[in-house]
């Protein structure tokens, strides 16, 4: 499928498809082989084979036979959701920026791109596609960073449930869920983060930056910071709640270990003496009637005073 833009004085608005050589916004989702392949053709490059990347961005420039420079440039979008495989936790956004057009290309349409073009207002009409680029990483990068303020509650939840929880085996389930999420999102803001260097280092290779374009670029390595400080921490915490779950099933082992060493040790007190009354040989209540009681009462006495001294020692 494609979406086509024309921008209008300092406005991008939709246009039609019909008008795709004139328009200054194309994007490109799904399976549009024909047109991806025209580029592949031109530039020596394959769109499918980046737009397959989910753990690393690509990056590179390109000279046509004009020698005008372009960018190509792909990002991952974080998809985090529940039951997600760590491998379809991010899709790869690619960017052709040409000198006035610039093209994007996602395998499958991601609803905030098309809502972020719709109606946009430039600040810099010369260098629209920079500004165009950089605002739909932004966006991106706000999406990394709402999607660590859910893995806080998440985090504060668990915290509570180890606290509370009997069962620890759904906790650590949902910890093993949230440090997939992690890993995701770290291995999404490293790969971005690559990429914006990239973006700042060449766009001077088309047009000269100026200062809105600049502004957004350091609000997107602000926001960058802020991810890094933000990823180290919860990392540790999971690392540290990990441990903590991990403590608490040894505890928990070695309780049920200890309550079974217990009662085998007051088990075998009349398990000896059923034994000794057991060999042939006569022995005390042998001949009386009440014998098997008295055995039993002896039996349970020697138990309980075993149990006692155990529990005195505190070895109970």
């Amino acid at each position: 499928m494609l979406k086509t833009y024309s921008l209008t004085k300092d406005t991008l608005s939709v246009s039609p498809e019909s008008n795709i050589k004139n328009s200054s916004v194309v994007y490109v989702y799904g399976d549009e082989r024909e047109y991806i392949e025209t580029f592949e053709h031109k530039y020596d490059f394959k769109i499918g084979n980046i737009l397959t990347l989910d753990d690393r961005v690509a990056y590179d420039t390109m000279i046509d036979q004009n020698d005008e420079k372009s960018l190509l440039v792909s990002y991952l979008f974080p998809e985090i959701h529940e039951g997600g495989h760590l491998d379809n936790l991010t899709t790869s956004v690619v960017f052709l920026v040409f000198k006035n057009k610039l093209i994007i290309f996602t395998k499958q349409k991601l609803k905030f791109i098309p809502e972020l073009l719709s109606n946009m207002v430039l600040h810099d009409v010369d260098n629209f596609m920079q500004e165009v680029l950089l605002k739909i990483m932004q966006k991106d990068f706000h999406v990394m960073l709402n999607d660590l303020r859910g893995v806080k509650e998440k985090i504060d939840d668990l915290d509570s449930e180890i606290s509370t929880s009997g069962s620890l085996r759904p906790t650590f389930g949902d910890l093993l869920t949230l440090q997939k999420h992690m890993i995701a999102l770290s291995t999404t803001y490293g790969a971005n983060h690559k990429a914006l260097d990239f973006i700042k280092k060449n766009f001077t290779t088309i047009n000269d930056i100026d200062f809105t374009t600049q502004k957004i670029i350091d609000e997107i390595y602000n926001t960058s910071d802020t991810m890094d400080r933000i990823i180290l921490g919860y990392s540790q915490y999971l690392d540290y709640l990990e441990n903590m779950i991990n403590n608490m099933i040894s505890y928990q082992l070695n309780m049920i270990m200890k309550t079974l060493t217990e009662i085998s040790i007051v088990l075998t007190i009349p398990a000896i003496i059923f034994g000794f009354w057991g060999v042939n040989v006569d022995g005390p209540f042998e001949k009386s009637s009440y014998g098997v009681f008295a055995v039993l009462i002896i039996s349970v006495i020697l138990s309980l005073i075993c149990w006692f001294l155990l529990r005195r020692k505190t070895y109970l």
